[in-house]
């Protein structure tokens, strides 16, 4: 089971959520706040084990499994409290130097690279886990990794990646 999947994250806030309630009802000191926040524990954990609490969008995965397929470079891609995969293997790189940030928060993700395209990886990690192509990890600090030849004269593609709480992976197709 994944740490931050939607089953398990639901169950932790229904759990949360229950015992509040169980306490405000057997205590039978009714304070409608500790009321109120169970409720909305509860209520908040059932959307997350039904699938029912979840974002994506072409630059952001939060509370949700997804995949994130670029042909067009965009500045930023998030995960956050997610599980997903970033597919900058399609990207097509002239003679321009194209700059992605890539996050990971309190999430589990992949960026999948074309080992055609030059790219410098600019990794950072902070109680997360970077994984480089190279099988090389960022734990805490940060690193750099090139993918062929990176000069100013020939376009190439910028990545600026960091995990905190959580885990990216670099992976270079065929």
């Amino acid at each position: 089971m994944r740490l931050f999947g939607g089953l398990f994250m639901g169950i932790i806030f229904l759990m949360v959520g229950i015992i509040l309630l169980l306490n405000n009802f057997f205590n039978f000191n009714i304070n409608m706040f500790k009321l109120i926040i169970g409720i909305i524990i509860v209520l908040f954990g059932v959307f997350v084990l039904f699938n029912g609490f979840g974002f994506q969008d072409s630059r952001n995965i939060v509370f949700k499994e997804g995949i994130i397929r670029v042909s067009e470079v965009q500045d930023e891609y998030n995960i956050v409290f997610a599980s997903g995969t970033v597919d900058l293997s399609k990207v097509k790189i002239e003679d321009e130097v194209k700059k992605i940030e890539i996050n990971t928060i309190f999430a589990e993700g992949k960026v999948i690279l074309n080992p055609d395209v030059p790219t410098l990886i600019k990794a950072s990690s902070a109680f997360g886990e970077l994984k480089l192509p190279d099988r090389s990890s960022v734990v805490f600090g940060s690193q750099k990794y090139r993918i062929g030849d990176i000069s100013t004269d020939q376009g190439y593609l910028e990545i600026e990646a960091s995990a905190v709480f959580g885990a990216l992976k670099f992976i270079v197709t065929n």
